[in-house]
């Protein structure tokens, strides 16, 4: 399972401070990584983990291995996370929600970051996050999720062009924008996500839905959408694939 979780598959964390040990170095932390899942020796592990660093744009790489967590600032952290999860070489590089914690200007820096190390390494990127811009700006296909269940999946163009589910509809009419008039409202989503023990019977959205069909809602449970198909699990006239 190791050779898989962080090795072929990596993961970024959306609090680089929680992800990262404060008890010991950034070097300690990366050369550890390395050496998990690389046969080789200190020297080249150490070696290693300072061009990893390099790779992610930390400066004076060589100087940061000695330094700990809480001497780097957020947008620095968040680096050596991105080098850490990078350490195994995956395939798949999976960021949960990797610019919540940063302000916006090193929001632009890690989504550039992110989409040159994808190009550069030939990994897949999945992004895990509920910021529309950055969907628009990141993705190439789009899986909508409420309540652990993909209600919704999509090219990113079609899904901001034509969304097909209640919940990605409302989704987008939250985002501000500077078109609206002064003082007007921002829409929201009324009600609450249930807990996940105490599901809604039929679609879990109905209970939350303006476009909600009544009885049928409440009670049927609309069909998954097919694997690698666009569609939306929805009864709506044109929602399914």
């Amino acid at each position: 399972m190791r050779s898989v979780r962080g090795g072929r598959i990596g993961l970024i964390f959306q609090e680089p401070m929680t992800a990262l040990s404060v008890h010991y170095t950034v070097g300690n932390q990366l050369i550890e990584a390395v050496v998990q899942h690389h046969a080789i020796t200190p020297r080249e592990a150490r070696d290693r983990a300072v061009a990893l660093l390099g790779d992610v744009g930390i400066p004076r790489p060589e100087t940061r291995m000695a330094a700990y967590p809480f001497e780097l600032s957020g947008g620095l952290r968040q680096r050596v996370g991105i080098a850490m999860a990078l350490a195994g070489q995956p395939d798949i590089l999976i960021a949960d929600e990797p610019t919540t914690a940063l302000d916006v200007t090193t929001q632009a820096q890690i989504l550039t970051l992110l989409q040159r190390l994808q190009t550069e390494k030939r990994i897949t990127l999945m992004l895990i996050t509920h910021d529309m811009g950055v969907i628009a700006e990141m993705a190439d296909e789009v899986a909508v999720m409420y309540l652990g269940r993909v209600v919704e999946a999509a090219p990113v163009e079609e899904l901001f062009a034509a969304p097909r589910h209640p919940y990605t509809r409302a989704l987008l009419r939250a985002v501000p924008t500077i078109l609206a008039k002064p003082r007007q409202r921002l829409a929201t989503i009324g009600g609450a996500v249930p807990h996940p023990g105490l599901r809604p019977t039929g679609c879990a959205f109905h209970p939350r839905c303006a476009e909600s069909l009544g009885a049928r809602c409440q009670q049927e449970t609309p069909a998954d959408v097919p694997p690698g198909q666009a569609g939306a699990a929805c009864f709506l006239p044109g929602a399914a694939a």
